[in-house]
This record gives C-alpha cells, structure tokens and sequence, in this order.
C-alpha cells in the first residue's frame, strides 16, 4: 500500500543555500487532513520546492548550472521521508556536476505518485494526436532546464478523457464541481489536420483558441485530481491563477474534500486557500521567507494550533480569524495588533487627526480581547514574522508584561486610556465629538512613534 510523505527537505537548489524542512499534512480521514499550504512573498522559494517534488516524479532528472546554489557547494541534495520513517532522494553525484543519484529509489511514494502541476498552465489551442496514462504523463519527461511556458503534453491528457466516456463523465462530475454550468466540450479537427478544443456556448462552438486561461487552469488541475487515487501526492503551483475568487472557493473545497485520503501541496498568493478547520484537522501552513543568507521555513506549530482552536470556535468573534485577518499572512511583515474592531477603525481616524501615517498593518479586525493577543502573537511568530506590535487598553498592565516576557522581539504598548472611544462608564481617548482628548494626544503619538521606529530599526 503507498505511503504517505512526512516530510521533503531541499538545499542546493536555486535560493535554498541552507537546508529547507517542510513538514506535510497527512491524510487522516477528516476534511483537509492531507493538506499542505505554502505561503509567502514573491521570489521567497515557494515555486522552488513545487520544483523538487517536481524532480522526484521524474526519470530524467539533472540540474542545470543555474539551477544550483554556489553557497551550497554548487550541488543540489533533495530527500523526503514517508510515514513508515523510510527516506529516499536524489543528489548531484558530485559538487559542480548536473548529474544527479538516487538513494533507495525503491522506497514508496513511487515517482508515479507524485503529480506536479505549475503555474504557468496554457495549452497550444492547436495540437496533434496521441493518448497517455496518468502514469506516464508524470514520468515521461525530463526535468526541464527552464520554468516553462506551455505544456505541451498535456493534449495527450485531453484525448485520454475523451476516448472513454466513463472517464470523460469522471472527469466532468469534478469540473461540475467548480464550474456551474458545466461547459459541453469535446475535442475536434481542422481542415488541417490539426485537433483543437471546442466548447459550445448558446449553441454556438468556440475554439481553444479564443478560450479564457482560467477554464485551461481549471482543465489541467482537474485533470491532476479526476483520476488520482488515495495515498497519491498532487502539487500545485498558484491554483488561483486566472480565477475569480468565487472559482477558488469551491476549488478550495474541493481540495479539502480530496485531501481526507491524498496529499495536495499548494503553493500560493491566495487567502481563499487557508481554511481553519482543515489545519484544525492536521493540514499544515509553511511561510518561505527570503532574507540575505538565503532562504528559511516556517511551520505553524501544532501546540499553536491547539491554542487558537478556541478562537476558532468562537462564535461572538468570528471575524477573529476570518478574511481579513487570513490577508496578513501575505504580507512581508509589520504587523499591528489591537484588542478589537472598534480598535482597527479609531486607531486609523487616531492616525488621521495627529496627520500621521503608520509604516504597517493592522491585524484583521481585531485579535477578540487582550486575553487572546498572546495567541494571535504566537501564530505571527511562529510563521517568521520578526515585525510585530501589539496596543493594550489602560489596565492590561499584567497581560503587558506577560507579552513583553514571552515574546522579546516584538513591542507592546498600553495605551494612555482605558479604551479608545469614549462610551458608557470608560473614558476613550476620542471624545464624544470624534476628537482626540488633550491629555491622551501625546501618549498616544509617542506610541505611534515608537511603533515607527521599530518598524524601520533593522
């Protein structure tokens, strides 16, 4: 029976100078369980490890002299282990040489198991005649030399669904899923010769040619999932390419749906693709991030996780971890975190009235209460976030220290008044008139100064 991967680990190849560890989800039978989601900014090695799974699902494998790092001796090494603590890989034979080894390379997974799709999914409209298996699609082709612009194999995918109509409606019942109505579309020749996709919209039939890059996306990422069996490993390079964020909702569901017995790696820019309650269920976040010694991971760790499933479920705030606040994980840093909503909105018309502006972002709407800044802290620091601040209302003074204690790097700051507008029995520090009150008005700029100033400090 195959395996699962536990883990891959990468150095050698483009910016991994060091030793990259990503850690995978593994299928456990619950919703998401084998999801893995990549996040990070651009040119931070995300697209690189999509690559080195890419090189173990391939017979041909060598890497060009471009392709490897001088700082880790101008050789690339790439090894993942399985559950059953059984490691396999490939390496350069030798230092400045593109041929590469395998260790134990009957270990499973099975090259044949791991499917790696990239991002740049576009298909010659016109195309010639031929058939593949899944099988032999993944392992037919060398590891190119350049990141590609077309795919050039993937028509043998197309005239594969098409020559069956049991697999044809396979693979229409997952398109359905995302695309609603499913398009009529079958495969047809030219005057040419040449064989081309052909759609019918309001009993008119259009060409590949004129068809949008979103639906090709969507072809090709179906046709990774349609036919894969459990236990299979399924990479994906930007899946939100070209789609509307409605498209990517369902896609994300359908992965999570997927993922109860495979494993998807996904490397991408998108919120739409980090869900709760699938790393609640042991899907895994990984941030790359690129600083001038090369490249470094970062797990969201698991006590982590257990901390903030109580946020999770919190039913008066769940905005806590909802969009916006998911939007902060794709920033390079420089963060702000305030007890509430009403926090988010005075403190940007507290910024507005001193004529200040502030060299970062305001976490989401809010971390829910003083009481879960911690949390929410440990999540930032966990993922490799180095920049982060965090106001306390007047009379937080233990939850202050608290956070001082715990999290060194980062800066706290108790506000001059008990809360920041003024209402009921508390007095904010913007008044009933939506100014500033003049005794708050200097604590509250040196607070904004000093956030400044670490947010710029090297």
């Amino acid at each position: 029976m195959s395996l699962s991967i536990k883990w891959i680990e990468l150095i050698g190849l483009r910016g991994f100078s060091k030793i990259g560890h990503i850690d995978l989800g593994i299928p456990n039978g619950k919703t998401g369980s084998g999801l893995t989601v990549i996040i990070g900014p651009n040119n931070s090695g995300k697209t690189t490890i999509t690559e080195a799974f890419n090189a173990l699902s391939k017979n041909r494998i060598s890497f060009s002299e471009d392709k490897r790092n001088k700082l880790a001796q101008d050789r690339v090494e790439i090894y993942i282990m399985n559950n059953n603590n059984e490691k396999k890989g490939i390496q350069t034979i030798e230092p400045g040489s593109s041929e590469v080894e395998w260790i134990k390379e009957n270990v499973e997974p099975l090259l044949t198991d791991i499917y790696v799709l990239p991002s740049r999914r576009t298909l010659n409209p016109f195309f010639p005649k031929d058939y593949m298996t899944r099988e032999s699609y993944i392992t037919s082709f060398g590891y190119s030399t350049i990141r590609p612009r077309e795919i050039n194999e993937f028509f043998r995918r197309l005239f594969s669904v098409i020559k069956n109509k049991e697999t044809k409606r396979s693979f229409n019942d997952v398109l359905a899923k995302i695309l609603n109505p499913l398009p009529d579309w079958t495969i047809d020749q030219s005057g040419h010769g040449d064989y081309f996709l052909k759609f019918r919209y309001d009993k008119i039939y259009h060409n590949s040619d004129g068809l949008g890059e979103g639906i090709i996306s969507l072809f090709f990422i179906v046709d990774a999932l349609y036919d894969s069996k459990e236990n299979q490993i399924i990479v994906i390079d930007e899946p939100e390419l070209s789609l509307h964020p409605s498209l990517q909702k369902k896609l994300a569901m359908l992965f999570s749906e997927y993922t109860k017995d495979r494993q998807i790696i996904l490397a991408t820019h998108s919120t739409n693709f980090i869900n709760w309650d699938s790393i609640i269920n042991g899907a895994k976040i990984i941030r790359t991030v690129r600083e001038s010694e090369g490249i470094y991971i970062f797990h969201l760790r698991e006590e982590t996780v257990s901390r903030i499933d109580r946020l999770i479920k919190d039913i008066n705030n769940p905005h806590i971890l909802g969009q916006d606040a998911k939007e902060i994980f794709f920033l390079e840093d420089n963060v702000v975190l305030v007890e509430g909503q009403e926090d988010v909105i005075f403190y940007k018309k507290i910024l507005n009235l001193l004529e200040m502006d502030i060299n970062g972002e305001f976490f989401g709407w809010g971390v829910g209460g003083a009481g879960n800044m911690e949390a929410i802290s440990k999540l930032l620091n966990d993922l490799g976030f180095k920049k982060v601040t965090g106001i306390l209302d007047s009379g937080e003074e233990r939850k202050y220290k608290e956070l001082k204690r715990d999290f060194p790097d980062y800066r706290f700051f108790i506000s001059p008044a008990e809360d920041v507008r003024t209402k009921e029995a508390k007095i904010g520090i913007i008044d009933e008139n939506g100014n500033i009150r003049n005794e708050y008005k200097e604590g509250i700029r040196n607070i904004f100064l000093n956030i400044n100033s670490y947010f710029q400090s090297s």
